[in-house]
């Protein structure tokens, strides 16, 4: 019996052991791919000194873990190899620059481009947040800089196309939104992939000026194996206002970090999301809308619909600091289970540290279709499943009613169309 416990501390030694030299062996494999990724994209030095700092994190950091953070309650990936997938870069596509707006891959970006990446890029979303974001820098490729100048407004949408082909692929994209005082400018990014084992690790950062306001859209469009882990966050100035959806139609996994830091005086954020998901597919989103600043509002309204064995994860968090007076805040979340194997979580949570507030709302619902509303387009002559269609568009609708721009309000309905016939 003596010798029980003296065998159980020596296989705890072998198996720590067997684990430090694994993140060794890892983070070896993490620099080595970093550094060939920055000679490839001709890092100037306080870039190279970004990356390292994320392959220096990376091998400190780990994975999320679904038992301690709130965040990722549904979601374990603590089993995911990321070792297994090489680091690559996608097809990217630029369209929207003007007189007063450059938009420009930082790479091959002139001196406006570089300057504002290098006072702004990751300092919104930092490399030690998480061990996502420490691979994401240490990977980082393809950095979109939209740069827009004081008093500009830009006439048509930037357009940013992102599409990723390779299987085993690892994919680390940027956008980073920098807008000078006064200016205007809506920001569509299209995401797509291929029919691979594909992960993606997008970061966005948006830092708008004083009195700018910044469009920012995300059409996930992915393939039915993609994996995506974004994170998101907007540092307001005074008088700032962003809006900005999520538009999910594809991907195995799309789970995103969205945060609005509403730090100067009088600004707002409105954060939207429209789900549609079928098969098994996996979408899940932490939100958090920290009122720092006084006279600061947000609005917040997450919709999704859900067949087959899809499942949609919702928790947000809305928090209303001392210094936030005269905050004004709203939060909900709606979903719409069209099969009795979808599930839908949600979870709004107010945390105020101030009386002195407008306002402090929110949240949830889950269901079915109403009965009664399906009964009566159905003895109308609608067969059933156009009728539940009409349910899901209405539903869902009420989100995409409101992108105030009637082009880009139409070609969003029609991508959530093609989804639903497609279904």
């Amino acid at each position: 019996m003596g010798e029980g416990p003296r065998r159980d501390v020596e296989r705890r030694d072998e198996d720590s052991k067997d684990g430090q030299m694994s993140s060794a062996i890892e983070t070896t494999s993490i620099e080595a791919a970093s550094k060939a990724l920055g000679v490839d994209n001709r890092d100037v030095a306080w870039l190279a000194a970004l990356r390292a700092e994320g392959v220096r994190l990376a091998g400190q950091l780990g994975m999320p873990d679904s038992r301690r953070e709130r965040p990722w309650k549904y979601l374990d990936i603590s089993g995911l190899q990321l070792g297994e997938y090489t680091p690559a870069a996608g097809r990217l596509t630029l369209s929207g620059s003007a007189a007063g707006v450059a938009v420009a891959n930082l790479a091959d970006g002139e001196a406006k481009i570089q300057a504002a990446a290098e006072k702004h890029l990751g300092k919104a979303v930092t490399p030690g947040r998480s061990r996502l974001d420490a691979l994401h820098y240490s990977y980082l490729r393809d950095v979109v800089v939209v740069d827009v100048a004081p008093n500009t407004e830009a006439a048509e949408p930037v357009r940013i196309g992102r599409e990723f082909a390779t299987a085993k692929q690892l994919a680390a994209p940027h956008t980073l939104i920098v807008t000078g005082a006064n200016s205007r400018v809506t920001v569509v990014e299209d995401c797509r992939s291929g029919d691979g084992d594909i992960i993606v690790l997008p970061v966005i950062e948006v830092i708008p000026g004083p009195a700018s306001e910044v469009r920012y859209v995300t059409l996930h469009r992915w393939g039915a194996k993609t994996q995506v882990f974004s994170g998101q966050r907007l540092i307001t100035a005074r008088d700032s206002a962003f809006w900005n959806l999520n538009l999910v139609t594809g991907g195995r996994v799309v789970k995103g970090r969205i945060e609005s830091s509403l730090q100067g005086r009088g600004s707002s954020s409105e954060l939207l999301g429209v789900t549609f998901g079928n098969g098994s597919q996996h979408a899940d989103f932490f939100t958090l809308q920290d009122h720092i600043g006084a006279d600061t509002r947000s609005d917040l309204m997450y919709k999704s619909a859900l067949t087959d064995n899809a499942r949609s994860v919702y928790y947000g968090l809305t928090r209303i600091g001392l210094g936030a007076k005269n905050a004004d805040a709203n939060q909900a979340n709606r979903n719409l289970l069209l099969s009795k194997t979808a599930k839908a979580d949600s979870d709004p949570v107010l945390e105020i540290l101030t009386n002195d507030i407008i306002r402090a709302s929110h949240g949830a619902t889950a269901g079915p279709v109403d009965e009664e509303q399906l009964y009566y387009l159905q003895t109308r002559g609608i067969p059933h499943r156009e009728a539940q269609a009409l349910l899901v568009r209405a539903f869902l609708g009420q989100v995409l009613s409101r992108v105030a721009d009637e082009t880009l309000r139409e070609e969003f309905i029609d991508i959530l169309d093609q989804k639903l016939e497609s279904n």
